[in-house]
């Protein structure tokens, strides 16, 4: 096992992942459509996707100790294709949500264990290389996720069905990752002692690592209000096309690999805690633009300041989670379940404010969990290193 192919296969699984986010993303518009959902009750369906990874989030630290990273990640990634593909053939065969919502619960299941794995060999990875590259692993789900959102774009465009698009996408994710999942180094090995499973959950009461899972919901807040909302609100708030409603996730997501390919030169000049006060505010900035400017030119130019800010939060967050590798499956699981209660409350948040105010302008929620966040960014300081005194 080599540096070089680990890191081939943490970027090839964060690429592959990020697909399946940017396709379902920019169908958003024809899965309303298909099953006949308004914006509230489409909230409530997309919540179902992390109500299935706060599941999988719970158990991932103990499902990771039992069976290793390896076999971790192939049964997450089965089981979260299945529920996707699964979802687009139910959604276009039967119009019913109600048959939908539980396959999109095993498709947050399977995502969020298998992004612990990944997100856990990416911060081993970091430690050994001696630089700052999770955010350019975060950067290979981003291209991930444009190239779904513009598959997605085309699908809509060519009135591809869903159901068609999702199983295709599905099975090319599997064909990327089940490969890949055979250069992951097992991490647990390398514990001489583990820690018992009482350590594992006093994580959750650990002021820093909530403050962090706090960090981590605003970005996951802000970033899943993007992907599951920012086409449908083009569309149905300014009155554009759905081929422009695509188009502008596509911005973002574009955005969001050029912030995560500059961020780990960002942090390593300027710091974690600079990095992330920075980028919460490009993204209010754009968030509030997007909210308030009905033109197509400045909110295009909006979106790609809010996936610029977007792109640094997650992964900064997660790194900062897992400083101390000792318990890092813990932490990392902890921050992001506290991050994952973003997107479940999120989507259901933003769908009953915009049966109220509108969309975009139910965006301002956004904005203002993004102050928040900004002024508490110094809890993802890295841990001062303890010195030894002689004599």
């Amino acid at each position: 096992m080599t540096l070089r192919s680990w890191r081939f296969a943490i970027f090839a699984m964060f690429g592959a992942n990020g697909l399946a986010i940017g396709t379902w993303g920019a169908r958003t518009p024809a899965t309303a459509e298909a099953l006949g959902l308004g914006l509230a009750q489409m909230g409530l369906l997309i919540s179902a996707i992390p109500l299935g990874a706060l599941l999988g989030l719970v158990v991932s630290s103990h499902v990771l100790e039992a069976f290793g990273e390896r076999r971790t990640a192939v049964g997450a990634q089965l089981v979260g294709m299945l529920g996707f593909a699964g979802f687009g053939i139910t959604a276009v065969t039967t119009g019913n949500p109600l048959l939908g919502a539980p396959l999109l619960v095993l498709y947050g299941v399977g995502i969020a264990v298998s992004n612990i794995v990944i997100n856990l060999e990416a911060a081993s990875s970091d430690r050994a290389a001696g630089r700052t590259l999770m955010p350019l692993f975060h950067a290979a789900f981003s291209i991930g996720a444009v190239v779904g959102a513009a598959l997605g774009a085309v699908g809509s465009a060519l009135h591809v069905s869903i159901g068609i698009q999702f199983v295709v996408i599905a099975a090319v994710i599997l064909a990327i990752n089940l490969p890949a999942v055979r250069l992951l180094p097992e991490l647990r090995e390398s514990h001489i002692d583990p820690p018992p499973f009482a350590e594992r959950m006093r994580v959750w009461v650990e002021p820093r690592t909530l403050l962090i899972g706090f960090i981590v919901l605003a970005a996951s807040f802000t970033e899943g209000t993007a992907n599951n909302w920012l086409s449908l609100a083009i569309v149905s708030g300014r009155g554009w096309e759905p081929e422009v409603g695509a188009a502008s996730l596509t911005v973002f997501a574009a955005a969001m690999v050029a912030g995560r390919f500059m961020g780990g030169w960002f942090v390593d000049r300027f710091g974690r805690v600079a990095a992330l006060r920075t980028a919460f505010a490009l993204a209010a900035a754009g968030v509030l633009v997007v909210t308030l400017v009905d033109a197509e030119l400045a909110t295009f130019a909006a979106v790609a300041l809010w996936g610029l800010g977007a792109s640094l939060g997650y992964p900064l967050g997660i790194s900062a989670a897992a400083d101390d590798p000792r318990n890092a499956p813990a932490r990392v699981a902890a921050v992001a379940t506290v991050a994952t209660i973003s997107g479940l409350l999120g989507p259901t948040v933003i769908g009953l404010l915009g049966e109220h105010v509108g969309l975009p302008q139910a965006f301002l929620a956004v904005a203002v969990l993004l102050l928040v966040a900004l002024a508490v960014s110094s809890a993802a300081r890295p841990p001062a290193p303890v010195r030894s005194v002689n004599g």
